[in-house]
């Protein structure tokens, strides 16, 4: 008889991941299924490569309109990066089970509505809390136990959804598909299956599944685009709440801490705090450490906390180590509670060429991807310097803001020197596939962008900072189209404060 298991959680939890990996240890299963693009089907196996570090994203993209693309995120605190990590352990396969991206681009705007209402919310003010980040973390992610916790989950989402509406539109498809997956794995022989999704969709999941005529119903005459997959770099700061998206938390750097620390975990994350002001000069000494361990600790006694959480934390950390500032609180709050961690992807994972030639060309200049903003000094005297400011020059023609040009430096240095402010974000790997259309390596893509930026009849001031981007980024190729259009749009126009502008 075909057993199947479904592990309702919430996106990148510590305590989600820790129930999904003792509970998979537990079961044993011969497959698992997990929320996802099956476009990465393909791309599982890229996970065991010792290069791959959380976190990462999987990149989707529609090949003829890059503008519709999508990443689904991994910290290694994610109960989904924890299930693949125990299937490549096991040595048994993985699929993903969500709508494809293919069908979910080719959607109108209007069709991406998600749950009719908040799951969290509902379950937190039933429970007492007028905060449901609070509740999840107090009743699932700051648990350090085994016990299971998913059939409680699966019977609380089916309570809330008991006197829900039937899901319409885009959510009503992916629920679909994920019956579909389901149907077909059993059919295909497995008969030990794991399901890893949103707690939200565990009661569409159960059986008795409606029937496939239902779900095929839904499904028929999908519209389609071709679609492209991979792995990307990703950070702590891009899963937080605050960085816009959808399925963040408010706190992954805190997240990160209570997965991967196993005892003390107040006093080592309160260590981690002074250090982060010693680095900033300001005086912590390890009496304050100890104090503030005490308070956080009083605290969650007095709330009936089993253990002290970011609340409590927080709060030890604003009274004793930060004296009240709200300043340094907001320090902490970035280095830490947030966080900044880049991850790592190996070098065989599929690039378009323009991204493929950028990081070659980084490596070569020891221009290394990081998410803190970094001031990097260059001369331009020297053959390494020079050629860091063309490439950075050339990719802000793209229109990938790598790097930011101090102006009280450049006035201040002189010409010889360049002073960039430098600071890698995850989407530019969006902005790299959208800039491919002009060529596959990254001065050919320039000299096309600016060619393409003289040709017609553009404004004068647009002419003529094209020529100086050509100057900048050394691309002799597009400087003489480029100086022609600025001859033929200064003849031509006789607004003086313009011409003044572009001299």
């Amino acid at each position: 008889m075909t057993a199947t298991h479904l592990l309702g959680i919430r996106h990148h939890g510590p305590g989600s991941a820790r129930a999904v990996a003792a509970r998979l240890a537990e079961l044993e299963p011969d497959i698992v299924l997990i929320e996802g693009p099956p476009e990465a089907d393909v791309l599982v196996e890229l996970t065991e490569d010792p290069a791959m570090a959380p976190p990462v994203a999987l990149l989707a993209y529609a090949t003829d309109d890059v503008s519709r693309a999508a990443f689904w995120p991994f910290a290694v605190f994610s109960p989904e990066w924890q299930a693949l990590a125990y299937a490549r352990e096991a040595g048994i396969p993985v699929r993903f089970c969500d709508l494809p991206a293919a069908n979910t681009f080719a959607a109108g705007p209007d069709e991406h509505a998600g749950p009719p209402v908040d799951p969290l919310a509902l379950l937190a003010s039933a429970g007492g809390y007028d905060d449901p980040e609070r509740w999840w973390d107090d009743v699932v992610e700051s648990r350090r136990d085994s016990e299971n916790p998913f059939e409680v989950i699966a019977d609380a989402m089916t309570a809330v959804r008991e006197g829900e509406e039937p899901p319409k539109g885009n959510e009503a498809r992916r629920e679909a598909y994920m019956r579909s997956v389901l149907r077909r794995t059993r059919k295909d022989g497995y008969d030990n299956i794991a399901v890893v999704c949103g707690a939200w969709h565990v009661p569409a999941l159960a059986d008795p599944l409606p029937p496939a005529s239902h779900d095929q119903a839904v499904l028929k005459g999908l519209p389609k685009r071709k679609v492209a997959c991979t792995w990307v770099p990703w950070t702590h700061g891009r899963l937080a709440t605050a960085s816009g998206y959808g399925a963040g938390v408010r706190s992954p750097g805190w997240y990160h801490h209570l997965f991967t620390t196993a005892e003390d975990v107040t006093t080592r994350w309160l260590t981690g705090v002074a250090g982060v002001l010693r680095e900033e000069d300001l005086p912590v000494s390890t009496a304050h450490v100890i104090e503030a361990v005490r308070l956080a600790e009083a605290l969650a006694a007095l709330r009936g906390r089993s253990s002290a959480g970011l609340a409590e934390v927080t709060e030890a950390t604003r009274s004793v180590l930060c004296g009240g500032d709200e300043v340094q609180v907001e320090l902490v709050t970035r280095r830490l509670v947030v966080g900044e961690r880049l991850g790592e992807v190996p070098e065989r994972v599929p690039q378009p060429p323009l991204a493929a030639d950028l990081t070659a060309t980084a490596k070569r200049l020891r221009l290394k991807k990081d998410p803190i903003v970094k001031e990097l000094d260059l001369d331009l005297r020297t053959p390494g310097g020079l050629d860091r400011s063309k490439l950075l020059h050339r990719l802000r023609i793209l229109g990938i803001e790598w790097g930011s040009r101090e102006a009280s430096a450049r006035r201040n240095k002189g010409t010889f020197r360049e002073t960039w402010a430098l600071a890698w974000e995850p989407s530019f790997e969006v902005d790299l596939v959208a800039a491919a259309v002009y060529g596959t390596t990254v001065p050919s893509a320039a000299t096309a962008a600016v060619r393409g930026a003289v040709e017609g009849t553009p404004p004068l001031d647009e002419v003529t900072t094209a020529v100086e981007n050509c100057l900048l980024a050394d691309l002799p190729e597009a400087l003489p189209e480029a100086l022609a259009a600025l001859d033929a749009r200064a003849a031509a126009d006789a607004d003086v404060a313009r011409l003044m502008a572009a001299l």
